[in-house]
């Protein structure tokens, strides 16, 4: 038996009002359509390279994003012999088509038109596409004029972590806990005020609610049911931050600190990777 592989995968909450699995595929495949290059950090790169529509009648539409080195071909280079700035002759002799990237590496998604959860892939052989870099990637295509001008701005979040909410509420001592709430799909929330979120922020034309508790000067707070429910929504449509002490003490805590991330591992004996993916992405959907 080979030695496990890992998979993993980080979840991105994607907006559009008015929610219908016709304007979610429509979106992502726009997104592709783009075929514009991103800059994720550093000359790190990535863009949507790959898309499968054939399960869109589903609720699925699956592809790939593909990352790689953006090489400044223009710009200053470096003779690491002479360890002297390169001259002109040499640059001159170099030859890299502007249209080919180095150093690539493809990581799957899968997109639940019908959940508007997007599935992104984070680790592969080695390679890593960060939480972080996933959510720049969507969030800059999204912002693309022809996107908004057809969508209007689309709200993408990252799914958070239980764990990381229980790690601001455990601090200590809690001065201001502060919960935010983006304009969230209506089939997310459930229970009690929480239901209302929606329609409240449509009536009075509002993108966001946020909600701040500051402790009694010299105690802290405690969180209870209501907050506790608040904050679970925030995890997949906005973010908890929470001002308090621990043991080195005074801290700030976000949520957005600690993603939701599923992991997995396979024997690529037997599995593919995709496979794999697959298989972590069916776990996370159980959720």
């Amino acid at each position: 038996m080979a030695r496990k592989v890992k998979v993993s995968s980080v979840i991105l909450n994607i907006r559009l009002h008015p929610h219908t699995d016709e304007l979610y595929r429509q979106f992502i495949e726009d997104l592709f359509d783009l075929k514009q290059i991103v800059r994720l950090h550093g000359d790190r790169h990535g863009m949507i390279s790959l898309i499968d529509r054939s399960r869109a009648s589903e609720g699925t539409v699956t592809g790939t994003i593909t990352t790689f080195t953006v090489v400044e071909i223009d710009g200053e280079w470096f003779d690491a012999e002479s360890l002297a700035e390169a001259s002109d002759d040499q640059v001159s002799e170099v030859r890299i088509p502007r249209n080919l990237h180095p150093n690539a590496a493809s990581f799957f998604f899968h997109f639940d038109i019908k959940r508007h959860r997007l599935f992104v892939q984070n680790y592969s052989k080695g390679k890593v596409l960060t939480p972080q870099q996933a959510l720049t990637l969507f969030k800059t295509l999204s912002e693309h004029l022809d996107i908004t001008q057809k969508y209007t701005l689309a709200k993408i979040t990252l799914v958070q972590s239980q764990a990381g909410l229980e790690s601001l509420f455990s601090l200590d001592r809690l001065d201001r806990i502060t919960i935010t709430i983006m304009k969230p799909n209506a089939d997310i929330l459930s229970a009690n005020f929480v239901d209302e979120i929606e329609g409240h922020l449509a009536a009075i034309h509002a993108r966001k609610l946020t909600v701040s508790y500051v402790a009694e000067p010299g105690d802290s707070l405690a969180p209870d049911q209501d907050m506790r429910k608040l904050s679970a929504a925030a995890l997949e449509n906005g973010n908890v931050e929470a001002i308090g002490r621990d043991g080195t003490g005074r801290v700030k805590r976000s949520t957005e600190d600690f993603p939701l991330v599923l992991q997995d591992r396979y024997d690529p004996d037997d599995t593919t990777e995709h496979q794999a993916f697959r298989r972590l992405v069916a776990q996370g959907t159980e959720d």
